[in-house]
């Protein structure tokens, strides 16, 4: 695969002066990848907990409606 990058002149100077401009790049590429799915992995831990807190919200406002409705029936 082949990409077209446009770098800033001091930014691509930096990145002309690499030995290896391909190896530079994969490995590059491959750290960003890595990075960029440790924090979805960390993002889908730090979620996971919300769904169980929503869910026990939900079941505590039910619970609270349910009360408040017997306690209107028997006041009727």
């Amino acid at each position: 695969m082949k990409v077209a990058i446009e770098l800033p002149d001091e930014l691509g100077k930096q990145f002309l002066q690499q030995a290896n401009v391909k190896f530079f790049i994969q490995e590059a590429v491959k750290k960003m990848l890595l990075e960029q799915k440790q924090a979805i992995e960390h993002i889908g831990y730090a979620m996971s907990s919300i769904p169980n807190s929503v869910s026990l919200a939900d079941e505590l406002m039910l619970e609270r409606r349910l009360e408040a409705k017997k306690e209107q029936q028997e006041n009727e």
